[in-house]
């Protein structure tokens, strides 16, 4: 490369350097730069190149701030630290991202800001500790879901569980025609909300669990097709009325509350829901998924009684005694 080429560089270089080696608490005199370029890149460049290029630099509009007898540092980077480590955090946390892939995730994620963040990222090496599912598909999965979505075909896939080998199984022989409508993430996974071409109904599936996904010439089914869809997705009360994301179609529901259960009740069934003071507790009442409101109800027992439907009263009645009985042996 002749010398004049590599001048056309030297705003990349610094750029990258600024990104990678300055911030506030860590500015860099034009000499370190140099000292830096040539290290990193093999590139001999004179002080006043650089001058001239943090100039070009702030010029294109990035937040160059230079300090006095300090230097220069990156005031502004697309992420802030901050974000940062939610980000990462969350990647932690998700179960369902696989440890390879996690790992590249993260360390993309980390490289977003300076070698002084990454030393505050210490704690990100216990992730090969943690315990994650093991399938390698589910980035791909979620990429060709999304690409059906917006072009509005169907897919085709194999619905999985894992059997008492601790490996994946499908749970049928042939794989699933579905209509996808929307990926969503609920109690730290991920779901698509669909409906299996052959029924009526809104299905979630499990994201991770799905493999061999292939996306078909074939048109998906309109919402308007779909029952509980026909007013079309609303995705912030769909979410709200199936916490635990079960199937099924949702009516209102009346429970009583203890003063303290109070707190959960919202945060699990959100704050739509009305609630009313009695003498010995509080009435809630909530338009949610009636196996979720059991599963819920049993899970928060010592605070929460259904009231009606008397159906769903009836069926929490019978598992608590089903448990009850266990225990009794």
């Amino acid at each position: 490369m002749s010398k004049g080429q590599v001048k056309k560089l030297y705003i990349l270089y610094i750029l990258e350097i600024l990104r990678r080696y300055s911030d506030q608490d860590h500015p860099l005199m034009q000499k370190e730069i140099v000292e830096i370029m040539e290290r990193d890149f093999g590139i001999v460049c004179e002080r006043k190149a650089v001058s001239r290029n943090v100039g070009d630099l702030q010029d294109m509009g990035y937040e160059i701030r230079h300090t006095k007898k300090k230097g220069w540092f990156l005031a502004k980077r697309e992420f802030g630290d901050g974000e940062l480590r939610l980000l990462i955090d969350s990647v932690m946390a998700s179960r369902h991202i696989p440890e390879k892939q996690a790992q590249d995730l993260i360390e993309k994620l980390i490289n977003q800001s300076s070698v002084f963040f990454k030393k505050q990222m210490r704690h990100v090496y216990n992730i090969e500790r943690m315990e994650r599912d093991e399938g390698n598909e589910l980035f791909h999965t979620i990429e060709q879901i999304s690409r059906a979505i917006e072009d509005r075909k169907k897919i085709s896939f194999f619905y999985n569980k894992y059997g008492p080998d601790k490996q994946l199984h499908h749970t049928t022989e042939n794989k699933h025609l579905v209509n996808p409508y929307q990926i969503v993430v609920a109690n730290g996974r991920y779901y698509l909300i669909g409906n299996v071409n052959k029924y009526n109904n809104v299905t979630h599936f499990r994201v991770e669990k799905i493999t061999d996904t292939e996306i078909l010439e074939l048109d998906a089914k309109p919402l308007e097709e779909v029952e509980e869809l026909k007013n079309g997705l609303d995705l912030p009360t769909h979410m709200a009325e199936h916490l635990y994301m079960f199937s099924g179609k949702s009516s209102m529901i009346t429970l009583k509350v203890e003063e303290w259960g109070i707190n959960d009740a919202i945060d699990w069934l959100g704050k739509d829901i009305e609630i009313s003071r009695e003498e010995d507790g509080y009435l809630v009442r909530v338009k949610a998924n009636e196996q979720a409101i059991a599963y819920w109800a049993i899970q928060f027992g010592g605070s929460v009684e259904v009231l009606a439907p008397e159906s769903l009263r009836q069926q929490v009645a019978e598992r608590v005694k089903a448990i009850n009985q266990k225990y009794e042996r």
